[in-house]
């Protein structure tokens, strides 16, 4: 059986029904706390069509919207998103993915992120840079959550190793409550993430603990405008934290890989 065409295609138009219905799948499918406003994406999409030349001091953003062709001459649906950023003399930043329910197990959400990594190397090749990596991060469940969380997450995690993403194991990325920033609560837990890094211009090797060290502090300072002395940064990098690559299914603990079997 051949497998639907999916087309993935950078929207401009924050007035296109694909990139409102592209809105409603981001805020389905993410919790509160972990999500910025929509309406900043929409605002990087209006951006983006008023200036499309790159500069570098500026992150290049992107969303990008996927469809399967034999809807596109009707009324397509969107089958899934993706939003991110080329952080220019850093490295390439996708901050949110998303499939549609129908549409999952058809490959979307692994052509958004091919997709999406080869935007990143056009952004750094336009700029003259090297593009090192891709990074990413994602919320693994807890370990008494249920079921189809932990069905979910090792979902994703075949994902990332389809298209050559690694783990960063040994950080626990603490961010910002974003709900918690809306509702102005000063004490709200933060956001415990992940972080996986796919190597573009470089080899997996290159990325030793120290130079892994130096890419997570890099993301808190540049992204979440955390620096040392911060709460969040210094529980993020504490004293002897040395994190390696592993393969991303090295994210699937013992207790996940027996409810999905």
């Amino acid at each position: 059986m051949r497998r639907e065409r999916i087309l993935v295609w950078e929207t401009f138009d924050v007035n296109d029904p694909l990139t409102q219905a592209a809105g409603d799948l981001y805020e389905k499918t993410l919790a509160p706390e972990e999500r910025i406003p929509w309406i900043w994406i929409e605002k990087a999409v209006e951006g983006r069509r008023r200036r499309k030349r790159h500069f570098h001091n500026e992150w290049t953003k992107h969303l990008l919207l996927a469809a399967l062709e034999s809807e596109l001459e009707y009324q397509p649906r969107l089958a899934g998103y993706a939003y991110g950023a080329y952080l220019p003399g850093f490295g390439g930043y996708l901050c949110y993915l998303g499939v549609a329910d129908w549409a999952r197990r058809l490959g979307v959400g692994t052509r958004l992120m091919e997709q999406f990594i080869r935007q990143m190397a056009v952004d750094a090749g336009e700029l003259g840079e090297p593009l090192p990596f891709v990074l990413w991060e994602s919320r693994r469940p807890e370990l008494a959550d249920p079921e189809p969380a932990w069905q979910l997450w090792t979902a994703r995690m075949r994902l990332f190793h389809r298209v050559g993403g690694w783990w960063i194991e040994g950080v626990n990325l603490l961010t910002p409550n974003f709900a918690a920033d809306d509702e102005g609560e000063e004490d709200a837990d933060p956001v415990p993430l992940q972080v996986f890094l796919r190597p573009v211009d470089e080899p997996a090797t290159a990325f030793d603990s120290e130079r892994l060290r130096q890419i997570v502090a890099r993301l808190q300072q540049t992204v979440y405008r955390r620096g040392p002395g911060d709460e969040l940064f210094d529980q993020t990098l504490p004293p002897g934290c040395q994190p390696r690559l592993r393969p991303a299914l090295n994210a699937i603990p013992a207790r996940a890989v027996m409810v999905t079997q």
